[in-house]
């Protein structure tokens, strides 16, 4: 009889321990993917998935660092009164750009946008949007119009 209250209690002891780790959480260290200069850091990973940075932390009225963006979304639309919303947009070079076009019923050939340098040429119908993606490589100013170039404007690149 003893033997069997024995077992009961380890087992209901073992219950309680992996209750608590599931209830609490607990903490796993990984690595942090390679970056480009080929060190690693560790990252700090809970069981619900947050990751906290490791190491000394920045001054807390320190700015924010600045990193280059993974892509660039530019946004124009084609207007009815025969102009673009946006008749300059800037990007950097090196960066890929997703430019995403749409146009208002009234647009007329506005409902076509073509940029020849990219390869882009994007119909809009009922107002949808079209996406095209692609990287400028060289700086400079390359425009975007219409079919007929009745609506025109232009993408800076530096």
């Amino acid at each position: 009889m003893t033997e069997i209250k024995i077992q009961k209690t380890t087992l209901m002891l073992f219950a309680g321990l992996v209750l608590a780790i599931m209830a609490g959480g607990y903490i796993v260290f990984a690595n942090a993917p390679s970056t480009a200069a080929g060190n690693s850091t560790g990252i700090l990973a809970t069981s619900q998935g947050t990751a906290l940075p490791q190491g000394p932390l920045p001054p807390q009225n320190a700015p924010a660092p600045v990193s280059a963006p993974q892509v660039q979304d530019v946004y124009v639309k084609a207007l009815s009164t025969g102009t673009y919303d946006k008749t300059e947009v800037a990007v950097q070079k090196g960066v890929p750009v997703r430019f995403h076009f749409s146009a208002e019923s009234g647009a007329g050939c506005g409902r076509v946008l073509v940029m020849e340098e990219f390869g882009v040429s994007l119909v809009s119908r009922n107002g949808g949007e079209q996406v095209a993606e692609f990287t400028p490589q060289d700086a400079g100013t390359y425009e975007y119009h219409c079919g007929m170039h009745m609506f025109v404007g232009r993408m800076v690149v530096s």
